[in-house]
């Protein structure tokens, strides 16, 4: 039997975690499943934070070499995606000082959260979470108004 994988979520003060998203909608508040068109960034603005995380269920006995880049879509003009590996903080939308997103393999590296370059020793009913991606879309005065495009992230991992 293998791991199941699903994307995770916290927003607000005291974390509250959201398993199983279904999107990574970058906007001007701190919600999960963010509809873009409802919360705008203005121009020269950044989005709320997005602490992001992996969650693997079921058996499995190590996973490792896990890898997360922006695979897919192109920036407007003066638009970037900042991408920090942190511990959970209440989201801001004061623009960060992160490094962009890598856009190619084999991106940045995400460990368990324990120090550790993977979750091991994985059993029916436990759970495992890799440490918190912290995303922000950051925009400049040079930005368009309007939509950005569409983005895909590649998560990678090796599973054992």
């Amino acid at each position: 039997m293998a791991a199941t994988f699903e994307w995770s979520e916290s927003n607000g003060v005291g974390e509250d975690i959201t398993d199983g998203i279904s999107n990574i909608n970058f906007g001007s508040a701190d919600i999960v499943n963010l509809v873009p068109s409802a919360y705008p960034i203005v121009g020269g603005g950044a989005s709320f934070e997005k602490y992001i995380r992996c969650k693997f269920t079921g058996v499995w006995t190590e996973i490792s070499n896990m890898k997360f880049w922006k695979s897919l879509g192109s920036y407007v003009a003066g638009e970037s995606i900042k991408l920090g590996i942190v511990d959970y903080a209440q989201p801001s939308s004061t623009p960060n000082a992160d490094s962009n997103v890598d856009e190619t393999e084999p991106g940045w590296v995400v460990n368990s959260g324990e120090g550790n370059p993977t979750i091991e020793y994985g059993a029916t009913g436990v759970s495992g979470y890799t440490q918190y991606m912290r995303l922000q879309l950051q925009t400049t005065g040079s930005t368009p108004a309007g939509a950005v495009h569409q983005k895909t992230f590649t998560f990678q991992y090796d599973e054992v």
